[in-house]
């Protein structure tokens, strides 16, 4: 099983839950009683969707739950009174983007939407694809919305082309600008950090037993204490006091991976997922970061251009032979895309100004997609 639980399906019952509410004070009827929604709500944040015979998953989900409740308010989206605010109706409302959603309503709240696309639309030429504002907006909703891994291959042999051509770095998407870059960079972060002090809140909730000496495969097991000889220290020796005051603490690290001199601040994404105690289970995906590397490289994992490739040459054919990404594949790809910019376009509206320059752009790019993406397949 996949243990996931979503920062966006928390910010979806609050809102719920403040709807409900708000019917009760202004005395609406309801189809459901509030206990009985309450009822359905609330073992989605209690109980864990699937067993282990060693990890204490009911206990992680409360601590997970008390998490992700702790995200959404650094992230301007609960109060401290526990209603909701700023776009969190946004949020919600793309839930199926997550992590995207998150990102987008960063880059609108400081702005660095209006500030990029300001300063694109000097630069933008009528006769030439590539600067059209709708093509810009691509180029950065590509690295959060619906991302793909780069090709692992490209074919040698393919015919070259002197129409219809990718954008210059393709297969990968031009860098983000310098503010957003550093936008993601700090949110990223922030995930880790906040899943890092997670585990080890998990962690400190059970002391390290035999169970935490098993390797997973073979099964082995070593010992918790001191071998039946006893302690390796004669009384009063000065060199155990020494010892003792260099040993490495840690709480939320298997004992395998602290062998090697480490504590509880992980590198990684993946080292966090992979080397924890096993009275938790973390995973990679259940981690709201944008393009984070799972090594814990300071740049962004590299993301397949496929979809600003295609707002350029309009050819769902040709994303086979730049982006290894074949023609199904390709359509529904392109189809959701579209859909999560229509639904950032319909979230705007009641937010912006009808001529306001990222809600036009927004709206421009949606009607794109739906056109090119009718005539791609020709």
């Amino acid at each position: 099983g996949e243990f996931k639980l979503s920062p966006t399906a928390l910010l979806r019952a609050l809102m719920e839950w403040e709807q409900v509410t708000l019917y009760e004070v202004q005395d609406k009827e309801m189809p459901r009683s509030k206990d009985e929604i309450a009822r359905c709500l609330v073992p989605m944040f209690s109980l864990p969707f699937f067993s282990s015979s060693i990890a204490d998953l009911e206990t992680q989900v409360r601590y997970q739950t008390r998490f992700l409740l702790e995200f959404l308010y650094r992230e301007g989206l609960v109060r401290a009174s526990g209603s909701v605010a700023g776009l969190a109706n946004m949020i919600t409302f793309m839930f199926e983007t997550e992590p995207a959603n998150f990102m987008l309503a960063r880059f609108l709240t400081n702005g660095l939407f209006h500030e990029y696309l300001t300063g694109q639309e000097k630069r933008a030429r009528k006769g030439d694809r590539r600067t059209h504002l709708t093509v810009k907006l691509t180029s950065v909703l590509a690295w959060f919305l619906y991302p793909r891994r780069l090709p692992h291959n490209i074919p040698k042999d393919r015919a070259p082309r002197k129409k219809h051509l990718p954008s210059a770095k393709s297969p990968s998407l031009p860098p983000l600008p310098k503010p957003m870059l550093e936008a993601v960079k700090k949110y990223n972060e922030g995930v880790h950090e906040l899943f890092q002090e997670l585990a080890w809140c998990v962690g400190s909730t059970t002391k390290f037993s035999d169970a935490d000496l098993v390797l997973p495969l073979s099964g082995r097991s070593f010992r918790a204490s001191w071998d039946p000889r006893g302690q390796p220290f004669q009384k009063g020796s000065p060199f155990q006091e020494k010892f003792i005051q260099h040993i490495v603490r840690y709480r939320a690290r298997s004992p395998f991976s602290a062998i090697a001199g480490i504590g509880d601040n992980f590198s990684s994404p993946s080292d966090l997922a992979s080397s924890t105690r096993n009275v938790m289970h973390l995973d990679v995906t259940s981690f709201p970061a944008v393009a984070a590397s799972a090594l814990g490289e300071e740049s962004l994992e590299p993301t397949n251009s496929w979809m600003l490739d295609f707002m350029i040459h309009g050819k769902i054919r040709y994303l086979w032979e730049d982006n290894g990404i074949n023609a199904t594949q390709a359509w529904k790809l392109i189809g959701d895309f579209k859909e999560a910019v229509k639904k950032a376009a319909t979230a705007l509206k009641p937010w912006c100004p009808p001529d306001d320059i990222v809600l036009k752009t927004f709206e421009e790019l949606g009607d794109e997609i739906h056109k090119y993406h009718m005539e791609g397949s020709k």
